[in-house]
């Protein structure tokens, strides 16, 4: 039986992704299908990724090549899609390759018509790719942003009114890179060499240790990472330097009784515990019991047997007189778009205001569950001042059992915010987008 090639198993997602599930889930379940050796299945996450992150830009240059219209199936649309993302970013695919597998595709998912179609487009790109009259930045700003580095009108006109166009393009690349691999180390169970060294040993390439998190190891070559001997004996757990941040800015102590209201899939709040160095109670809520069960399971591979769990919507939580309260609340998530690859299509402006609405009314419900003198951080995993900042100075504003709490002898410097909060940003400082509050309750 012939094995599934890269460019196919993509294709399989790109077209089946938009109405069934997230593509990372639907690429998951593609890639233990098809079990494909190592660097096809780096391939077709490639592949994947990019393609989609890429659309926009794709899609414009679909539209000039064509000149005139043409219908054709959404198998072959994305088959034109997946070559023509081969032929403008990957070096390494030769043109000729990316040609041929493209055509072939097209007679196996449509017909020779179509198939005759995609190679011409593919071709007239390789002819024509030096002279394609893309949108002036002088011009048309958000168009030119929105087309050349692929992302939603919407968005750029947002960016536009806090930060200047090249400050734009920079965040706008940095949302389309390619994203590394960020391992927390389990101090409870091994030191960053010595998980380098266990990491190198299966083949793994170190890439930095994160001037943001000393905990932190960035790496590749290694894939699916869940499967390497480090992630299975519980020696890290996969999660971004930005996001072990917040953990610190919360800095709840060894003993005392801490609470992750919204904890799924369990990042932060085995670093809380692990912050704790296994001392105290550390209690992993979400509303929904599933995602709770992955808490547990992370917890269990790195051997932190004491955390307790609950399932309890956050604005009624299920709880009292707690020490450290983490609020990460649900958000938009436009701080991650370099890792959540779709996001920047399916999101749509007003889900901003919904989702400050909603944040709003958790953080205030779940302060009432703080002793007084006790610590809460809020946070988020979104750069939109109303989900962030907007929703904090809402909150303080009406209520007179609370007040700021400066982070600066918590977090390096460079991530210190306005009114001393905390807010990374990806053009910034390499790492996901992530904004937090440290707020006391008197």
């Amino acid at each position: 039986m012939a094995s599934t090639s890269a460019r196919e198993i993509a294709l399989k997602v790109l077209t089946d992704y938009p109405g069934r599930a997230k593509p990372d889930r639907l690429l998951e379940e593609m890639l233990t299908t098809h079990d494909p050796e190592r660097r096809e299945r780096a391939l077709a996450t490639h592949l994947v990724s990019g393609t989609i992150k890429w659309r926009n830009l794709i899609d414009f240059i679909i539209r000039h090549l064509s000149r005139k219209g043409r219908v054709v199936s959404p198998p072959v649309l994305n088959i034109l899609r997946l070559s023509l993302y081969q032929l403008a970013f990957l070096d390494k695919v030769p043109a000729y390759g990316a040609t041929s597998e493209g055509v072939n595709l097209a007679k196996k998912y449509g017909d020779r018509y179509q198939a005759g179609y995609v190679n011409a487009i593919l071709r007239r790109y390789l002819r024509e790719k030096d002279s394609i009259p893309f949108p002036d930045l002088d011009r048309d700003p958000v168009k030119h942003i929105s087309v050349v580095h692929s992302h939603p009108p919407w968005l750029v006109r947002r960016w536009l009114k806090r930060f200047d166009p090249e400050e734009v393009i920079r965040l706008a690349e940095a949302n389309n890179r390619i994203p590394t691999m960020g391992l927390r180390v389990n101090r409870l169970r091994a030191t960053v060499e010595e998980v380098g060294s266990a990491l190198r040993e299966e083949g793994a390439e170190i890439l930095t240790q994160h001037s943001l998190g000393s905990d932190h190891v960035y790496v590749r070559g290694i894939s699916p990472v869940e499967a390497s001997q480090a992630h299975r004996r519980g020696l890290v757990q996969v999660q971004d330097a930005a996001s072990t941040l917040v953990g610190r800015v919360l800095a709840p102590s060894a003993g005392s009784r801490t609470v992750d209201l919204c904890s799924a899939p369990g990042g932060k709040a085995t670093h809380l515990y692990e912050i704790m160095e296994g001392k105290g109670v550390v209690a992993a809520n979400d509303v929904s019991l599933k995602r709770l069960r992955d808490v547990g399971k992370n917890a269990r591979r790195l051997g932190h047997r004491g955390m307790l769990y609950a399932v309890s919507d956050g604005r009624q939580p299920a709880f009292g007189d707690v020490d450290f309260l983490l609020v990460d609340a649900p958000c938009t998530g436009l701080g991650v778009l370099a890792r959540r690859w779709d996001l920047r299509w399916t999101k749509r402006e007003q889900d901003i205001s919904r989702m400050a609405a909603f944040q709003k009314t958790l953080l205030d419900a779940a302060i009432g569950i703080v002793k007084h003198g006790g610590i809460v951080v809020y946070s988020t995993c979104s750069i939109e001042p109303e989900e962030n900042e907007q929703v904090v100075e809402a909150v303080l504003a009406g209520r007179g059992d609370l007040k700021p709490a400066d982070i600066s002898r918590f977090v390096p410097p460079e991530v210190v915010y306005k009114d001393g909060m905390m807010q990374t940003l990806p053009h910034l400082h390499g790492v996901d987008g992530m904004f937090a509050a440290r707020l006391e309750r008197t």
